[in-house]
């Protein structure tokens, strides 16, 4: 072991160390309410966009239809989150925060709160401009999306090409 700096390797190292850092800080903001990070975000987006179809919920939330699905599940048995017919589209359902999950995020709201406010406090301390972060997480994100969208195109192609090379049939 060695007391040289760490590498910084890659700019989406950082976001993965982001990532586990902000899950850290989540779990300890929220100790001892009950709640996990993971609902306190769904049922905080669903609390300030209204009901959503499953499909607009993962699109926004950047998830997987499945992943979301499974997130969600528990919380439908609990009875925070209900399934209700989409008003235009019979064949779709949109969820939404039950009188009961708003009632679980209202308790959770001051203590969430009170952590994050130390968080911005951090930040104001180091003479960051949050709203000019917010504005620079955003662009990053939407462009790992395009990227993304991208990446998988070329991986099919490769994909593609490979199996054409070797003489494969679908």
């Amino acid at each position: 072991m060695t007391d040289a700096p760490q590498r910084r390797l890659t700019l989406l190292y950082q976001i993965w160390l982001l990532t586990q850092a902000s899950s850290r800080f989540m779990r300890l903001a929220l100790a001892g309410t009950g709640m996990r990070g993971e609902e306190y975000g769904l049922y905080s987006y669903l609390f300030a966009n209204g009901p959503r179809t499953l499909t607009q919920a993962a699109r926004d939330l950047g998830q997987p239809l499945t992943t979301l699905a499974t997130l969600l599940n528990p919380c439908i048995e609990a009875g925070d989150i209900a399934r209700r017919s989409h008003p235009r589209d019979g064949r779709a359902k949109l969820l939404e925060l039950t009188d009961a999950g708003r009632r679980r995020l209202e308790a959770v709201i001051p203590v969430y709160s009170a952590a994050y406010r130390t968080l911005l406090r951090e930040l104001d301390a180091r003479g960051t401009d949050t709203e000019g972060l917010f504005e620079m997480l955003g662009e990053l994100r939407a462009s790992i999306e395009r990227t993304s969208d991208l990446v998988a195109l070329e991986t099919d192609q490769l994909v593609e090409r490979e199996r054409a090379g070797s003489g494969e049939a679908d």
